[in-house]
């Protein structure tokens, strides 16, 4: 007995006919009838009983083909998880992210991957950006997006373990309790600074923070370091400070009553981008966040007289 007797069966049961059913198999009649036959015989009890009317089943055919029916659709269920699997609309991916990239990047990476993997279990991690490196490394996290000074010198760091693509740019923007007269750094140099902690080995928010002061020859004096952006945020607002963060936080930060203000200098920029591990096979659902991460609308936030990624036209 074998799965296609058993759809053979099924079929003729469901049509009360051979002829039928072997139309609708796309097969002729004799050969069906000969399928059937066998497996009577290898029963040793007879299936189906003929009568002008056509076919129904006997008592152990009715045993059989409401067994037979559930043994289909349980091959039906499988074979269709296993080509959502295959394809990479279901399955599981762990990812790990900065509470930073999950205000603004995150949500836009997961409404484009969700459209083609709808059926993906993802487990979401927070952790600081140099955190989210050791995670992805250490297999503890599929992905991991974060910001930092720069991907291409994040690639060559971490190259021997992972690969690290850029995702967008963003300028910073200053985020401070009370509007200033002048956006220009020079006019903020009197303020508590909260400032990103710097992680030696890692490229971070810290790194960019120190060019900009150093364009503007400016040396604060009272500094006070966090592992977020968010947090920074949030300290700023609370302990009247001044915080440097990428735009994409403007939203978050005017929500919290902070004033934001653009830079004078838009080159000084922090880059968003996504890593994984280099020797391993990529998992269908692997290969789609990618794509997703790697297709967001917005690759590059610069003002349009320094962009150097491609157009969003």
């Amino acid at each position: 007995m074998d799965i296609r007797q058993l759809r053979y069966l099924v079929t003729v049961v469901h049509e009360r006919s051979v002829s039928r059913a072997a139309e609708r198999l796309a097969m002729t009649q004799p050969p069906l009838s000969a399928a059937i036959a066998q497996l009577e015989r290898e029963l040793g009890v007879p299936l189906l009983e003929r009568h002008p009317r056509g076919v129904e089943p006997t008592e152990a055919g009715r045993y059989l083909i409401e067994q037979a029916t559930q043994i289909l659709e349980s091959m039906e269920a499988a074979a269709a998880t296993v080509r959502a699997v295959g394809t990479g609309r279901r399955g599981r991916l762990t990812i790990a992210a900065s509470p930073a990239i999950a205000q603004d990047l995150l949500p836009a990476v997961l409404g484009q991957f969700d459209e083609t993997s709808p059926e993906v279990t993802t487990e979401i991690h927070d952790a600081a950006d140099p955190d989210v490196v050791t995670r992805v490394r250490d297999r503890d996290s599929d992905v991991g997006l974060v910001y930092c000074a720069n991907a291409a010198e994040l690639d060559r760091l971490t190259r021997r373990d992972l690969d690290v693509a850029l995702i967008r740019r963003e300028p910073l923007v200053a985020v401070v309790h009370e509007r200033p007269a002048s956006p220009i750094l020079e006019h903020l140099a009197d303020e508590r600074w909260i400032l990103p902690t710097a992680h030696p080995g890692f490229p971070g928010l810290g790194d960019v923070v120190e060019r900009a002061w150093a364009r503007a020859a400016l040396h604060p004096q009272s500094r006070r370091h966090v592992a977020s952006p968010v947090t920074a945020i949030r300290l700023a607002v609370t302990t009247r400070a001044v915080t440097l963060v990428p735009s994409s936080l403007t939203s978050f930060a005017e929500g919290l009553g902070a004033h934001v203000l653009p830079l004078s200098d838009p080159l000084t920029s922090v880059e968003a981008a996504v890593l994984w591990r280099r020797h391993e096979r990529r998992s269908p659902v692997l290969a789609h966040f990618l794509r997703a991460a790697l297709w967001t609308r917005e690759p590059d936030r610069l003002e349009p007289a320094h962009r150097t990624g491609p157009s969003d036209g």
